[in-house]
């Protein structure tokens, strides 16, 4: 019993550890948005939107985790959408990473590397 007790408590600290690096990525982002918005290429800020969007998404079902309130979807309808965005993304990568800047290649590949963590928990589960 004490192990069961030991990997519920493990799981929600990677799951806080998760959402701490999410919110303060995502807040970070929001603040280079805000304050350059006016400079820069319009793709590069469009991709920087589309992956709050995405953070906004991961933050919201990790505080539903967190909460308990995982009724929203099953654990298989989740990771069954992970890995269907993770395999979406690697195929937009493969096929567009000639007309990427390295930014942009950079914040994606970081993204996918979040999707595999997020694989990983939700299969352990």
């Amino acid at each position: 019993m004490e192990n069961f007790e030991n990997n519920d408590v493990n799981k929600k600290e990677r799951q806080l550890d998760n959402l701490i690096n999410l919110v303060e990525n995502h807040t970070r982002t929001e603040r280079h948005l805000e304050q350059y918005s006016h400079i820069g290429n319009p793709e590069n800020k469009e991709n920087a939107r589309k992956i709050q969007e995405i953070r906004e998404e991961q933050i919201d079902n990790l505080k539903d985790k967190i909460q308990g309130n995982e009724d929203k979807q099953s654990k298989e309808e989740q990771l069954e959408n992970v890995i269907e965005k993770y395999l979406n993304t690697e195929g937009y990568i493969r096929n567009n990473e000639d007309n990427m800047s390295e930014e942009q290649l950079n914040n994606m590949e970081k993204k996918q590397d979040n999707r595999e963590i997020q694989i990983e928990n939700l299969s352990e589960e």
